[in-house]
């Protein structure tokens, strides 16, 4: 062989193992989901089955995701300081546990802001969504989307409600929240901060006397299990869950990577978001086989619970602005 043909087929040979190595680096890349709840929920669905495998496709499995559901991997507000630190790459909550790193988001938890998820869809995709993603990326958080979590109901295991008077003496679990705990102590409550993978323990010894979350968590943690027998169509907020990844985590891609988990974040959302809708359409239904009384609400019996509630608004414009504040209102349709 010459020295031209020897020198030219060891640099091929050199280029070929400089390929495989970075081809083996790349498919080292392993990111790690955690969160509540179980596989079944809508977020789970979104994430295992729309996300997960719309990664490894456009990364040609060179980037892979594992997802560990159940607090596998701490509590929730664990995994929300996971993620911002890098410890994993992603994890989707209620906005009520990223309350502590953007206050502007108080505005997206006030009660009864949102009369339907149609409008609250088109909020959050919107610029005033946008300014909300800028704002948790200065924290760390890069927002893949923004997941429904739905209208959160009201269940307990003493009696049935139907005006803020029925709450007075009643312990209830609310998220990790200012405007959650100050608006349950508006409407009479005792509104006591535990943190989901504790709730059923908490109801079922009687720490505390009721909790509040979409029919579907209701339905699929079998709160009916640990005593809960009432439940009130309440509504009083409508809550978004953010699929947010470690700005840390995605700085260390590549730009075509980034790109790729951002597009199957936003593929997830309206996965999530369909899967969702259906879900808490069937969870209301599953609940009354499994022996909750109901208690529908009227038109005037809602309005009690929102009068109650309203001094919570000034609250908020008095910490956030008048002017965000109304912006978001505004949008809301109010």
């Amino acid at each position: 062989m010459h020295a031209k043909e020897a020198f030219l087929a060891a640099a091929l040979m050199v280029g070929a193992l400089i390929s495989l190595s970075a081809h083996q680096s790349q498919a080292q890349t392993v990111l790690r989901v955690g969160a509540a709840g179980n596989k079944d929920f809508a977020f789970a669905k979104a994430v295992d089955e729309s996300f997960v495998p719309a990664v490894a496709k456009a990364t040609n499995n060179c980037v892979t995701v594992q997802t560990f559901w159940g607090n596998q991997l701490g509590s929730l507000q664990e995994n929300v300081g996971q993620t911002r630190n890098g410890t994993i790459f992603a994890t989707t909550a209620s906005t009520a546990y990223f309350n502590t790193y953007v206050q502007e988001l108080d505005v997206v938890n006030l009660p009864f802001l949102f009369s339907d998820r149609e409008t609250a869809f088109r909020v959050f995709d919107g610029p005033l969504g946008q300014e909300l993603a800028a704002k948790l990326l200065e924290k760390g958080f890069v927002v893949l989307g923004y997941f429904e979590l739905g209208f959160r109901q009201l269940t307990n295991r003493s009696r049935p409600i139907t005006s803020p008077d029925g709450l007075k003496g009643l312990k209830i679990r609310v998220q990790p929240n200012p405007v959650h705990l100050d608006t349950f102590r508006l409407l009479g409550a005792n509104p006591i901060q535990i943190d989901v993978k504790e709730l059923f323990e908490a109801l079922r010894q009687g720490v505390v006397d009721g909790q509040e979350n979409p029919y579907v968590f209701i339905d699929l943690l079998k709160y009916h299990e640990a005593g809960q027998k009432y439940v009130s169509d309440t509504g009083h907020f409508y809550d978004i869950m953010l699929f947010v990844a470690s700005k840390r985590l995605m700085d260390e891609l590549s730009a075509t990577d980034r790109q790729a988990i951002m597009k199957a974040g936003a593929e997830a959302t309206a996965y999530q978001r369909r899967v969702s809708g259906e879900m808490n359409a069937t969870g209301r239904e599953r609940m009354l086989k499994n022996g909750y009384q109901f208690t529908q609400l009227t038109p005037a019996q809602r309005e009690a619970f929102r009068q109650r509630s309203a001094p919570i608004y000034k609250q908020i414009e008095d910490k956030l602005g008048k002017e965000f504040v109304a912006r978001f209102v505004k949008a809301a349709g109010k």
